[in-house]
């Protein structure tokens, strides 16, 4: 009786059937979903894929002081002006070559622009073939000397700022775009 081994639970090993095994396989597999169209729609309708400007919210006008504490009317539009900034990007960037003998053959530019107006920003959404088709003019015509330099890139933003402008007095659009900003700036 020494020899023999005492089993205690009466030589039986529990094991957990297959079939619970895929349940929670599947219960897992179903959360992980749950939780992935969860953020995708939140992303989706959350406004993360609309094409409407951004506008630029700011709790400071441009001295530094807080809303509540400027007493002065000017401050006071000087940062509902700033508030009321929209920013709308123009997408795709725009791909162009250089020709010549550079060192760099493409270009890739990211652009957005930015206005205070919104009937600026639908003439500049109603009209954008003819604004992208003007830049991409605009651009193909710069030297790869000309682009490196920080000189060339505030000419090149100035004169897409007065193209686009150009472009909406002749839609008779009365108050253009403010600005014109690079996103992305690559040249290879």
């Amino acid at each position: 009786m020494a020899d023999e081994d005492l089993d205690l639970d009466g030589g039986e090993e529990e094991e957990v059937p297959k079939s619970s095994k895929k349940m929670m396989i599947i219960i897992i597999v179903g959360v992980v979903l749950l939780i992935i169209l969860g953020v995708g729609g939140g992303m989706f309708f959350g406004g993360f894929f609309d094409d409407e400007p951004v506008a630029a919210e700011s709790s400071q006008n441009a001295e530094g002081e807080s809303e509540g504490e400027s007493n002065s009317s000017d401050s006071e539009e000087t940062s509902e002006a700033i508030a009321d900034i929209s920013y709308w990007p123009l997408e795709p960037a725009f791909v162009l070559n250089f020709e010549g003998k550079s060192k760099a053959r493409f270009m890739q530019i990211g652009l957005e622009v930015s206005t205070t107006n919104e009937k600026s920003y639908a003439a500049v959404k109603k009209h954008l073939p003819v604004i992208r088709s003007e830049i991409v003019l605009l651009l193909s015509g710069q030297k790869y000397e000309e682009m490196v330099t920080p000189e060339g890139k505030e000419q090149l933003r100035a004169e897409l700022i007065e193209t686009v402008n150009v472009i909406l007095k002749q839609h008779k659009v009365k108050k253009g775009i403010d600005n014109i900003y690079f996103t992305s700036f690559v040249m290879q």
